[in-house]
This record gives structure tokens, C-alpha cells and sequence, in this order.
């Protein structure tokens, strides 16, 4: 089992929340977070353990050290559905003797504070910040969570994941951490109500530090300071001053200078003040300070330091992200696939925190279609499966009973009613699909498929039109050059019924492994029957009738068209990549199909060429503007300018799902196929594709048991050689 629960524990835990009040605050009406303390004695003992959980999110100190496992602990999650708590070995940590508990708590997503964003303002979870825990000696319950519990306003007096976080270190008292101290500011705990939700032992990746980086650059600019990081990506600052008593310094995040200036409206929501967005502040004590914020995080690349004017100080970015790990890499002689793997990274090391957020400054939330458009290219990149199975708890936690889901998770009730489908919802399949793959994990299979069955067989089933087609939600989000991302030319009930199509012929396989003979049969008969009923309204001479590369492309990855047909199919594909000047013309739906298509079917140099174009619009388009990071949408600006030419608002310059671009560099550059036939993850087969830019490539990848290989592809007079440098357990075939 991957939950091993103490029972007594849970319980206990469940229910002995404190609080310091019932006070939740606002944007405007700010809340200290508060401080929690507890001295206790031991004299000599073998193990003492800790469980605590810290609603919204927690820092630990045990005698002043802490010792929290890593940045925004424990978890995100909508706490109706479940409350995740933590573990802690505490062994080596406890003296003989007086010990202190000291506990900070940030707001999290219990308590939003920056404006009616995404229906959490108006979640029926929202509360002040909470605290259980209960400390084990030698396996007996020693201390639990109650109203011996000192506790007072500590000098963190606001903090919001979106907005940022305020510290008057003048409050700061280090006395706070150790034994026996008490001043007037304590009173005691107040005892509080219990959140809705199953207790669970957080099993996911924490966040931790990646790399500290230092500014490229710092320009003065009006009344402060730009520093430039070099790169677009997520943290928090490190900031250090001797400033004066009582002196205000502020930090702004953004992610692009706009004329050599400060620009945060594209990292800010319509309800969200800007003034107040990815915005730090440290009120100075007079003696040195270190300001690093605990409860929030940023997306950025520049920092506008303000206030700090004639005093010296030191200021670095600390980028941060779950504790996720490379499993494979490449390197190739094209640069700009190089560039472009480099900034895949970026972006999703930049939105993957716990699970896979769609951006790092504006939403942080949890979209269930940027996760599908890049499970397997995170599968590849990463060793992300444990952090995945964990969301997909989640997610199933989120499903009605009709089957439906939302289009972000965690949530409380936004998304149901819009910002899903099919292309969104499938993320249910995706995940599951990709880490069996990757991984050979059938449990994962296990654990999802009732969920599965109960959104094909009721949500799908009842969804169907009177053409046998489903028709809602999102369609293919963000089409290059659209005027805005929910405008794309190929229909929803396209992208919807060719997305069900492709949901079924996994979930199809995924039953078939577990040796569900049932499932397996209702996908395959659900699926044949969406494809008659597709061919029937939207297919005419061996084409899709809305004449769209997105349309025609899914279509022959889904199997729309019979082996007689595909030449022709495919013909029509490549006709209507020329017609539009071997531009791209689709949006993250298309974008995930059309490369392996044109590939496998002998145009790989022009799946190559739509990404790579020196024309607008393509994905180089990107670099050739400065990009570090995949942006959200492909639109053209104004030379050396922020700025779109039609006038339109620039959206999120640090999105993910763009990045299924890496899963097509893996499979057909590298040529690397792992478990090519779904029976075994310790297969491989090394198959690379000849593309006329690419001579030289060297690829590696790290399996489970540490499996390891590594290889290069050579082109030689128009052929590929593959030379295997090192190999450690896999079997190639």
C-alpha cells in the first residue's frame, strides 16, 4: 500500500486544531501569520517522531533550527477533500532536557487573500490559518496540539501565494525560538474546527532550493534598482541589508522590461491589484537583515528594488520548484533545439510545484489540460511520477459523481462549469498512460480505474449529441497568431470527440494490462463507435471539413482514416501546411499531435521547420525575442518591443504545455522509445529519424534500478549510426 496510516494518529490529529483566532482578513485587511510555540522535557529516549499538519502551509523549528522538509509545506490541496500531514524523525533533533516547538503558518490556499480569483475567496474551507500535531516518545503520545499552546502575531504580517509577503523584522525577537521564553504578545491557543477532509500522509516530492543565482546586471531606474537575473523562472529573493529603523524596502517580481522599465500587467489578474502583485516587502530593524519570504513564491527574471537607496545590500534569486530530478537529457549540433530544450526545462522546473501549475506568477493553479498536454514530456525529463500519483489522488477527490471534472485542481467549485473537456479532463488517462509507461507502475492503473470507467461510461456517454459527438469545453487553446487564446478556428466538437477517441484507446490499454476485459471492451466499442459517428459528419475526401492542420492531424493520429486512406489523408495534412506558407496554425491541442504525424508518416524535416520557422509565427519566434522560458501564447510584437502589434494584452511568459515539443525531440531526434510495447519499462528501442539541420545528437536516459544508457547518433552520407556508450539493465530492441 502506498498509505500507511496509524490510525490513533489520524484521528488525533483530526481533531486538536488550534488557532490564533477565527480571523480570515482580506487584500487590504491584513493578518499577521501567526507563531505557535510549546515547550515540553525528555529525559533520555530512543525515537521521538512528530505529525503535524499546517493549514494553509507551515514552517517548522524544533529549539530554533528549522527543520521544515522543504519551501510550502506540506501540500496544496483543497481541504475539503483532503489534508495532508507531515512526518518528522525527530530522534537527533531533541534535547535532554527543555526542548521548544516553534511553528510558523502561512495562509496557503485555506486563506487567499488576493481577490475573488478562481472561486477560493469564496471557498466554504476558507479559515485563518490552523495547527495539529502530535509528538511520539519511544512510540508513546507525548504532546498533541491544544490550549496550552502559546501563540502570538509574528513579524510576517501578510503573505499570499499570489500577491507576496510582508515582514517587519522590528517584530523579529530570536528569543521566540528558545525554551522557556514567554512575553506579553502570547495568549493561548484557541481550539478550532476541523477541515472536511480524509487525513493523508503527503507523499509528495517537497520543494526545495535548486540553485542560488546572482544578478547579470543591475541598472538604476527612477527611484530603484532593476536587478536581472538572466533567466525567467520561479523562487523567491534572497535579500540582505543593514538598513535604518523602521526603513521600507520593497521588491517587485516581473518577468519582461518594457522600454527599460518595470512591467507586471501581464503577471497579474483583472481582480488582483497590481500594486500589490508578486510584491515583497521588508520593514528594516535597524541591524542586519535577511528577508527571504516563507509562504509565498514569484515567477520572474527582474527584481525592482525600491527604497534601498545608498545602503549596501545583497540580493540573489533563489529558484525553487519540487525536488524533481533529471532522468534524460540530449544535446545536439542545432542550437535552437538545443535553446529550445533548455527553455522546455525551465518552464516546467518553473511550474512544478507539488504538481503541474500553468503559470508561476499570475495563477499558480493546478489546470488539468496543461498536465495532460505535458505528462509525457515530464515523464521524460523528470523523475516526477511519485509527485503525479499524489495529484491524481487529487483528482479523483475532485470527481462527481457523474463523472465530471474540473479544469483545476485543487479547486472549490470554478471549472466545472467552464475551463474543461475532454482536451483538459483527459489528464485523467494521460497520467496513468504515461507513468505505466515510463515507469511500468500498474498500481497506478489500479488506483484510477474506476475514475476512468465512471468518466467514460457516464460523463462521455451522457455528453453524447444527437450525432454521437461531444461537444464542450475547451477547444485548442492559444492558436498561433489568434487575437486571444479562447479564439482557434478548428471546432470543439472536433478536438472533443478526436480527444475522447484517444482517451479510450489508452484507457482501452491501460484495462487490457490489469486484465479488466470488460472496460476494455466497453473503450473499444465506445471508441469505433465515435470514430463511424466522425467520419460520418466531419470526414469528406480523405479530409476533416473545417480544413484545419489541428483537425486533420488528430485525425490521423486517432485512426479517423484506414491504412488505405492515410496517404491520402496525409497528403491533405501537408497541403494545408503549404497553403499557409509551412507556418504553424494551431494552438497546444495541435501542437501535440501534428510532429509525431508528420514524422511517421516521412516529413519529419517539415515537423522540424514548423517549430524552427525564422518566420512569425513558430516557436524559435520565441528566442528570436529574448524568451528563457515557453510563453503562453505566439503572437507578434512590436520590434524590440514587449508589446503585441494588434494591440492585444501579453499573457504569461512562463507556460509548460507548449512543451511537448521535448517529447518529439526524445522520440524522433533521439530516436528513444521506452517500452515501445507496454509490457515492459526496462525495453528500449532506439530508432531516430533523419532530419536535414541535425548531424550530430547524444542522448541519455536513467530507468528504475538504476537502469542507465547512453548513446550517440552519428549521420553519415545521409544515413544514421547509433553507438551505444553505456548500458546498465535496460534490453534493447
Amino acid at each position: 500500500m502506498r498509505y500507511n496510516y496509524n490510525m490513533d494518529i489520524k484521528s488525533i490529529l483530526k481533531d486538536n486544531f488550534i488557532c490564533l483566532s477565527e480571523k480570515i482578513g482580506g487584500q487590504y485587511d491584513r493578518v499577521a501569520a501567526p507563531l505557535f510555540i510549546k515547550d515540553f522535557k525528555v529525559e533520555s529516549f530512543k525515537s521521538a517522531k512528530l505529525y503535524i499538519i499546517g493549514l494553509g502551509l507551515y514552517e517548522l523549528f524544533i529549539n530554533g533550527k528549522k527543520i521544515t522538509k522543504g519551501k510550502l509545506a506540506p501540500y496544496f490541496s483543497n481541504p475539503n477533500h483532503i489534508i495532508y500531514y507531515d512526518e518528522y524523525d525527530l530522534s537527533n533533533e531533541l534535547l535532554n532536557g527543555g526542548n521548544r516547538l516553534g511553528i510558523l503558518l502561512g495562509c496557503g490556499w485555506l486563506n487567499p487573500l488576493s481577490g475573488k480569483i478562481w472561486g477560493f475567496t469564496e471557498a466554504d474551507w476558507r479559515a485563518s490559518e490552523r495547527l495539529s500535531l502530535v509528538l511520539t516518545i519511544d512510540d508513546e503520545i507525548v504532546l498533541k496540539s491544544d490550549e496550552s499552546f502559546y501563540v502570538k502575531e509574528s513579524h510576517i504580517i501578510f503573505n499570499d501565494l499570489r500577491c507576496g509577503e510582508y515582514h517587519d523584522m522590528r517584530l523579529f525577537n530570536q528569543k521566540d525560538y528558545s525554551y522557556n521564553y514567554i512575553d506579553s504578545s502570547y495568549k493561548k491557543a484557541l481550539k478550532t474546527k476541523t477541515p472536511k477532509g480524509d487525513v493523508f500522509l503527503c507523499e509528495a516530492d517537497p520543494i526545495k532550493e535548486r540553485k542560488i543565482i546572482k544578478p547579470i546586471s543591475i541598472k538604476k531606474v527612477d527611484d530603484g534598482y532593476i536587478y536581472d537575473f538572466g533567466e525567467n523562472l520561479a523562487g523567491i529573493p534572497r535579500f540582505k541589508i543593514k538598513g535604518h529603523r523602521g526603513q521600507l524596502i520593497s521588491l517587485w517580481h516581473f518577468e519582461a522590461l518594457l522600454d527599460g522599465h518595470f512591467y507586471n500587467k501581464n503577471t497579474c489578474t483583472p481582480d488582483q491589484d497590481r500594486y500589490m502583485s508578486q510584491k515583497d516587502i521588508l520593514i528594516c530593524s535597524g541591524d542586519n537583515d535577511t528577508f527571504e519570504p516563507s509562504f509565498t513564491y514569484h515567477g520572474f527574471r527582474y527584481i525592482y528594488l525600491e527604497g534601498s537607496e545608498g545602503i549596501e545590500c545583497e540580493l540573489e534569486m533563489v529558484q525553487i520548484s519540487s525536488s524533481i530530478f533529471r532522468r534524460a537529457s540530449f544535446t545536439t549540433d542545432n542550437e535552437i533545439i538545443n535553446k529550445l530544450q533548455h527553455i522546455t526545462l525551465n518552464s516546467d522546473l518553473s511550474n512544478f510545484f507539488y504538481f503541474p501549475t500553468d503559470c508561476p506568477q499570475r495563477e499558480k493553479n493546478g489546470w488539468t489540460g496543461d498536465a495532460s498536454l505535458s505528462a509525457e514530456q515530464l515523464l521524460l525529463n523528470f523523475d516526477s511520477s511519485n509527485s503525479l500519483k499524489v495529484w491524481l489522488d487529487n483528482i479523483r477527490k475532485a470527481q462527481r459523481e457523474d463523472g465530471q471534472l474540473p479544469g483545476l485542481i485543487p479547486t472549490y467549485k470554478f471549472g466545472y462549469d467552464w475551463g474543461n473537456g475532454p482536451n483538459w479532463d483527459s489528464v485523467l488517462v494521460e497520467l496513468p498512460y504515461h507513468i505505466y509507461k515510463y515507469t511500468g507502475d500498474k498500481k497506478v492503473i489500479y488506483d484510477n480505474s474506476d475514475a476512468i470507467y465512471k468518466y467514460l461510461s457516464v460523463n462521455i456517454i451522457n455528453r453524447l449529441n444527437e450525432d454521437g459527438l461531444i461537444n464542450y469545453g475547451l477547444g485548442d487553446w492559444c492558436e498561433a497568431d489568434s487575437p486571444l487564446e479562447h479564439v482557434y478556428s478548428t471546432p470543439v466538437e472536433v478536438t472533443d470527440t478526436l480527444e475522447v477517441i484517444d482517451m479510450l484507446e489508452k484507457a482501452y490499454l491501460l484495462f487490457k494490462t490489469i486484465n479488466d476485459d470488460e472496460r476494455a471492451l466497453f473503450s473499444y466499442i465506445l471508441s469505433n463507435k465515435l470514430k463511424d459517428s466522425f467520419k460520418k459528419k466531419w470526414v469528406e475526401n480523405f479530409s476533416v471539413k473545417c480544413a484545419t492542420q489541428t483537425a486533420q492531424a488528430f485525425a490521423i493520429k486517432v485512426g479517423i482514416f484506414n491504412n488505405d486512406e492515410i496517404k491520402d489523408a496525409v497528403s491533405n495534412l501537408i497541403s494545408l501546411i503549404h497553403s499557409n506558407n509551412d507556418l504553424m496554425k494551431y494552438g497546444v491541442i495541435g501542437n501535440k499531435v501534428i510532429y509525431d504525424v508528420l514524422s511517421e508518416n516521412g516529413y519529419s524535416d517539415l515537423a522540424l521547420k514548423l517549430i524552427t520557422q525564422d518566420k512569425y509565427p513558430s516557436l524559435k519566434y520565441w528566442l528570436d525575442n529574448g524568451a528563457t522560458s515557453l510563453w503562453e501564447a505566439i503572437n507578434e510584437l512590436e520590434p524590440n518591443h514587449l508589446l503585441r502589434k494588434d494591440g492585444g494584452r501579453v499573457l504569461s511568459l512562463n507556460h509548460h504545455f507548449w512543451g511537448t515539443i521535448s517529447a518529439f525531440f526524445f522520440k524522433y531526434i533521439c530516436g528513444l522509445n521506452v517500452n515501445p510495447n507496454m509490457e515492459n519499462e526496462n525495453e528500449i528501442k532506439i530508432n531516430p529519424y533523419i532530419f536535414k539541420d541535425i548531424n550530430y545528437v547524444k542522448c541519455e536516459f536513467k530507468g528504475n534500478n538504476d537502469n542507465y544508457i547512453e548513446y550517440e547518433v552519428l549521420k553519415q552520407n545521409d544515413t544514421l549510426k547509433v553507438n551505444i556508450l553505456k548500458l546498465k539493465g535496460f534490453k534493447i530492441i
